[in-house]
């Protein structure tokens, strides 16, 4: 039986947020979108429209959205927009990294108290923890808040103090499974989550190194779009290991495994995209 040819996926990091706004760090605090936000969400959902409609394969068959407001809301408004509309799945796996201790806190005011190095090494570096959540602080409250609202595995699946890039990408990786299972069966998806839960997932899906997962930034509200194609062993006739890219119908059967058509996907609007890049690298990244 010959394959499908493999789904697309689209990754879509949630409108502005309020705390986005303000500067803050959020990691698993419910926060609103801004207006600026909603905005960016209508605009996704309207190029994603668009599209889809010059390009059926880029019509989600489901949307997997991290449950915290500012990224479902976004999801809802995209969904909207789109033939369907497509249903809405919630994935606890999809939340914001925990940043422990400097939830809630300004990034500046945590740049003058830890100083730069310290300070990127808790922002951008992949296994660099930031201090644990204070017991009894407000932050510490509001998260237990979202812990509470979170499926029990979540509570067991993940650390309650504070996480690294690495463990985000660690508590990613049975998502990535069954999306790229998914994918192989010819769905088409439409992930939405935040700056770090993407960066992860996006480690996953490139098979990033830990160097390029440092640099990596996510604007809000700009669909990139990852297409496959099937990877094939080699039959051992040519040395070193090669393998085949373009798969034949059959390949989902002989053990073939699904690899990106470009590396680090493609942005809907890729103008509007490179200038969220810069500004974001000015502002010291996701």
């Amino acid at each position: 039986m010959s394959a499908p040819a493999p789904g697309t996926l689209v990754l879509l990091r949630h409108g502005e947020s309020v705390y986005n706004a303000e500067n803050r760090f959020t990691g698993l605090l419910d926060v609103d979108l801004s207006d600026r936000g909603v905005h960016e969400a209508e605009l996704a959902g309207a190029q994603l429209a668009a599209a889809c409609a010059l390009d059926p394969s880029l019509v989600p068959h489901r949307i997997l959205t991290s449950p915290l407001v500012r990224a479902s809301a976004t999801a809802a408004i995209v969904a909207a927009a789109l033939p369907g509309p497509p249903p809405l799945v919630p994935e606890w796996r999809l939340v914001e990294r925990h940043y422990g201790a400097f939830t809630d806190d300004l990034r500046e005011s945590v740049r003058a108290e830890y100083g730069e190095t310290a300070y990127w090494e808790y922002r951008r570096s992949f296994d660099h923890r930031p201090p644990p959540v204070e017991e009894g602080s407000g932050a510490a409250a509001r998260v237990a808040d979202t812990f509470g609202r979170l499926p029990d595995a979540a509570r067991s699946g993940m650390r309650r103090d504070t996480e690294s890039l690495a463990d985000v990408v660690h508590r990613l990786e049975p998502l990535w499974e069954a999306t790229r299972e998914a994918l192989d069966r010819g769905e088409n998806l439409l992930v939405v989550g935040h700056g770090n839960s993407l960066r992860a997932f996006v480690m996953l899906v490139d098979r990033l190194t830990a160097p390029e997962v440092q640099v990596l930034n996510v604007p809000t509200g700009m669909p990139l779009v990852h297409r496959f194609t099937r990877q094939v062993p080699d039959d051992g006739a040519h040395p070193g290991g090669k393998s085949r890219l373009g798969a034949q119908p059959d390949a989902q059967a002989a053990g073939a495994h699904l690899v990106p058509v470009h590396r680090g996907g493609r942005y809907l609007d890729a103008d509007r995209a490179e200038a969220a890049l810069a500004d974001l690298e000015q502002r010291g990244g996701t």
